[in-house]
């Protein structure tokens, strides 16, 4: 039996469905260590993208723990990047057998509590059958991703929810990324609490800003609330992950490049520049210096040589990385030779001697491709907090002085402060990153906004980072997915913004509202 419930404060934003009798209390397990907090435990999937992930977590009061947390991406090495065929097709290979895998490390149920599901599982060692604990519900990621590569999640996941008669969630994909900090923050908890454990809020509150780059994404967020989240700015055209991928390709030596075992090119142009992690880095004072073109040192280079940043004369809320990506691929395909000795050269039918680059060469260029990408991630954070939270009179009276930015001013009440700047996806795993955003931050007046970034194996995509933002749903708005859902491909994560049924968190269609009794 469903009837509809809307959720508003004004004109309705979305309508939930409610679902009986679904008992938010039925779902909520005691822990067998006689604590006085409740568990909750939840399989997650993740296969938005290439990569085939798995996870299981447990979460009381403000701790949790992974019994589970497996990923394992496909080959496209013979592609040079992600083949959405093949990456579907690893899917379906891989993600029955690793959910058969992850089932294995379930909870084993010890208490005989009537009150808790189990399912006899098979030891394929030893053959012997353990009751294990069933999870309240399955989390998996509905979107954004590729349809076919999210679809083999989506049945999978509804599989599971229809045979062992437990709440199915679709999570935003991105959602997961922005809330990964408060996972690693819980997973830091003593687990299980007991009683006398001090009660913690989850960090970092909101609201934070969140700064997602990855080979898919580059954007700014606010997050003021768990489905809350404006995009204050976001890429153009291609990527930081993809551009930097692309840059590898042609700036890593050629022997090293046909001796990587997998695409991530970005991470071994990392490797490659900081053979060992110290940074003679000064980040630039103000934003006049940061968009001055970079001269090449001389020597090793020729002099004359240098790159411009990305968008040097431009204060739009927007990240580009098209025009700057392409500088560094042709300088690193042609040097010595400028465009204008090739264009002569090609008019007198001219053979010029083969583009060469030294490993010097090479490793300059990537520290100064990272550099110059990083410092332009970093001006649009230094942009949104002039306006949000800004540190001097001329900030306060003026602001950036950009009409783009003045919807900023409104989107913070009642003396909400930011205090975190999150890092998140596959290019946060960059420790220069993380080194060149810090510096800039106390350089320009924020040495107070803290950097949350998560471990390296929470950067790429997890599905650790789906059970979370799962749980979070779940326990705190209360709600499940139908089962009849599909697949999203596009779904923005401002409600503001992206095609109609597609925008916002909640947004989307299939939400139903569980009855707590």
């Amino acid at each position: 039996m469903t009837f509809s419930t809307t959720l508003s404060s004004g004109p309705p934003r979305y309508t939930l469905r409610t679902r009986q009798p679904l008992s938010f209390n039925r779902h909520c397990r005691y822990l067998s260590s006689g604590t006085h907090h409740k568990s909750l435990l939840t399989i997650a999937i993740e296969t938005s993208c290439d990569d085939t992930c798995v996870a299981i977590l447990e979460k009381a009061g403000p701790a949790a723990r992974l019994q589970f947390n497996k990923r394992i991406p496909s080959n496209h090495v013979e592609f040079k990047g992600i083949h959405p065929t093949i990456a579907s097709k690893s899917h379906e290979i891989q993600l029955a057998k690793l959910v058969n895998e992850a089932v294995q490390s379930l909870p084993e149920h010890t208490n005989h509590s009537p009150e808790v599901k189990t399912i006899s599982i098979r030891d394929p060692q030893t053959g012997k059958s353990t009751p294990r604990r069933l999870p309240d519900f399955v989390s998996v990621t509905r979107g954004p991703g590729f349809p076919r590569c999210l679809d083999v999640g989506l049945g999978v996941a509804k599989g599971l929810s229809v045979a062992w008669q437990v709440p199915f969630l679709g999570v935003h994909h991105m959602q997961g990324h922005a809330l990964t900090p408060r996972l690693d923050h819980a997973l830091q908890q003593p687990f299980p609490p007991s009683s006398s454990t001090p009660s913690s809020k989850l960090s970092p509150k909101f609201p934070f800003l969140t700064l997602l780059a990855s080979g898919g994404h580059t954007q700014l967020l606010l997050s003021t609330t768990l489905t809350t989240h404006t995009i204050l700015a976001t890429v153009t055209n291609i990527s930081l992950g993809d551009m930097l991928d692309k840059a590898a390709r042609e700036i890593l030596p050629p022997s090293l490049l046909s001796s990587l075992p997998n695409i991530a090119y970005a991470a071994a142009l990392e490797q490659f520049a900081f053979p060992s992690p110290s940074y003679k880095y000064t980040p630039p004072p103000n934003r006049h210096s940061e968009t001055l073109p970079s001269p090449l040192p001389s020597p090793p280079f020729e002099p004359g040589w240098s790159l411009t940043p990305p968008l040097p004369l431009n204060k739009e809320m927007t990240f580009n990385f098209s025009g700057f990506g392409g500088q560094v691929q042709e300088l690193a395909q042609f040097y010595p030779h400028t465009k204008l000795d090739r264009v002569r050269a090609e008019e007198s039918n001219q053979i010029l001697s083969p583009p060469s680059l030294t490993t010097e060469q090479r490793r300059i260029l990537a520290r100064e491709t990272m550099r110059l990408a990083f410092e332009h991630l970093a001006s649009r954070v230094v942009f949104a907090l002039r306006e949000l939270q800004p540190v001097s009179e001329a900030d306060k009276r003026h602001g950036t002085g950009r009409n783009d930015l003045k919807r900023l001013k409104g989107l913070l009440r009642g003396g909400q402060k930011i205090e975190t700047l999150v890092l998140s996806g596959g290019v946060a795993s960059n420790k220069f990153l993380r080194h060149v955003l810090r510096s800039v931050l106390d350089q320009r007046g924020w040495p107070d906004i803290k950097l949350a970034a998560p471990p390296v194996s929470l950067c790429t995509d997890n599905a650790a980072m789906i059970a979370w933002a799962g749980m979070e749903m779940f326990e705190t708005e209360g709600v499940e997915t139908d089962l009849g859902v599909r697949s999203i491909q596009r779904w923005s994560l401002d409600e503001s913004l992206g095609e109609e049924g597609t925008r916002g968190v909640m947004g989307v269609d299939g939400w139903l509202k569980r009855q707590k009794m």
